[in-house]
């Protein structure tokens, strides 16, 4: 690879180390931010006229969602402004503070508004960057995720082996005394390392499909998937749990079925070397290694874990369910204009029951769904139903023919498990709230969606 075909690469390390939270005031945006300008400045005098028209969907789509944070924070007129359903609070406050002429943005927390604007700079970058790759880099690129996701699934045992206040936290306000790693939240650690499993199932595959074999790499990647399934389970997050299950049955599906292919091809057939007796025995050995490891985790250890918190906790006990009225009422009022980008925090206050009262603060809905439609209104939610209907139209377009088993370098089932799996853990989380999560979806999705022309099967 040129050195230039490094660069996505670098961006997504970059991201990675200091996009982990989702928080408006962690101390890395500002270096986040402004080496995804540069970053993105970059990819933009590199593109092509074809480049451009190849990616025109999803960047219309993204400067459609840019302008239309933009234009919340206009300051509008009091008369329009005072009409805005759910305002009637701030509208009285002013009237008795003498401010009852004040110009505001149709947001009511601009300055979390300008932030979430600001934030577009690293999607933004991912899409320009994405453009440029062709998919003989993909893989690459997808080896390069899966070695962050085990670095920081190492980072995670450090951090729970020295205690919480080890200095191997990266973030102030984290989970502390769980398994984190790059990521503030545990949840979203959990997440990601699930949306990895179908990406190592992918490059197992591809290393079957191979004529050079390289047994090391093999051995690598299926240690890798048995880990990471485990760490998803063991982090304590219900979601990650779900989520690293389904991955680690799509994943499993795409190996074993390689995996026969493989022995019954006639290269197979035909060659001098007789087959291992222990092929099947390996072909088994992932899911009761599996097994083992985790039911011998969960005997031993006395941490929480997803298991027993699924087994202790009532779900009806969560905060984010008991809130859901709540929520609902949010988004009965603002569902039109929206509340702002970023404002769900604000917003809440001025709608939480006395019931729900507590120290700690309800940050997001946990339901990015149904935020997105609260804080974005109406104009957000057109611009996400024809996301999606462009993602759908593209994955159908790619057809469905041998889905599972796939060919070398079929991106296809591992991207859009991996889609399924983040739109399925938005009903009750906001993984794509965090940037390093964004850029590595943008890329999957423009892998799948927006592919060069030069597209290769392998051999």
């Amino acid at each position: 690879m040129a050195l230039t075909n490094w660069v996505p690469i670098l961006f997504m390390i970059f991201v990675f180390l200091l996009g982990g939270g989702s928080r408006s005031d962690i101390a890395s945006l500002p270096v986040l931010r402004g080496g995804a300008i540069l970053f993105a400045f970059w990819a933009a005098v590199r593109m092509r006229r074809e480049d451009w028209w190849r990616i025109r969907t999803p960047l219309i789509l993204m400067l459609a969602l840019i302008l239309w944070m933009g234009f919340q924070l206009v300051p509008l007129p009091p008369d329009i402004w005072h009409d805005l359903p759910g305002r009637g609070t701030i509208v009285e406050i002013d009237r008795l503070t003498g401010q009852a002429e004040l110009w505001r943005a149709l947001s009511l927390t601009p300055s979390q508004t300008l932030n979430a604007l600001l934030a577009m700079a690293v999607p933004l970058a991912a899409l320009l960057l994405a453009a440029q790759m062709k998919p003989d880099e993909y893989p690459v690129l997808i080896t390069a995720v899966v070695a962050i996701a085990c670095a920081s699934a190492l980072l995670g045992l450090v951090q729970i082996l020295s205690g919480p206040t080890s200095p191997a936290y990266l973030y102030r306000i984290t989970s502390k005394d769980s398994m984190s790693g790059l990521f503030a939240n545990r949840n979203h650690h959990a997440i990601f390392l699930a949306c990895t499993i179908p990406l190592i199932a992918m490059l197992l595959r591809d290393e079957l499909m191979r004529k050079r074999k390289r047994p090391l790499m093999r051995v690598w990647l299926a240690l890798a998937a048995v880990s990471l399934t485990m760490l998803t389970i063991l982090i304590g997050s219900r979601g990650g749990l779900a989520a690293g299950v389904v991955a680690f049955v799509v994943g499993y599906a795409m190996v074993a079925g390689s995996w026969r292919v493989a022995d019954a091809s006639p290269a197979s057939r035909l060659s001098n070397a007789s087959p291992s007796p222990y092929g099947r025995w390996l072909l088994y050995a992932p899911p009761a290694l599996l097994a083992l490891v985790v039911g011998a985790a969960l005997l031993l250890s006395n941490r929480t874990t997803a298991v027993t918190r699924v087994m202790e906790q009532s779900v009806a006990d969560d905060l984010r369910v008991s809130a859901w009225p709540t929520v609902q009422s949010m988004i009965e009022t603002y569902w039109v204009a929206g509340s702002g980008f970023g404002s769900f925090a604000s917003a809440y206050k001025m709608f939480e029951p006395d019931a729900l009262l507590q120290d700690a603060y309800f940050n997001h809905a946990h339901n990015d769904w149904a935020e997105a439609i609260l804080t974005g209104g109406l104009p957000f939610a057109l611009i996400l139903v024809a996301a999606i209907l462009w993602f759908v139209r593209a994955s159908v377009a790619r057809g469905t023919r041998n889905l599972v088993r796939g060919y070398r370098g079929d991106v296809r089932l591992p991207i859009l498990t991996i889609v399924l799996l983040l739109a399925a853990t938005s009903l009750f989380e906001y993984p794509l709230r965090v940037p390093s999560m964004q850029a590595m979806a943008i890329f999957l999705i423009l892998f799948l969606c927006c592919p060069h022309a030069s597209r290769s099967r392998g051999d």
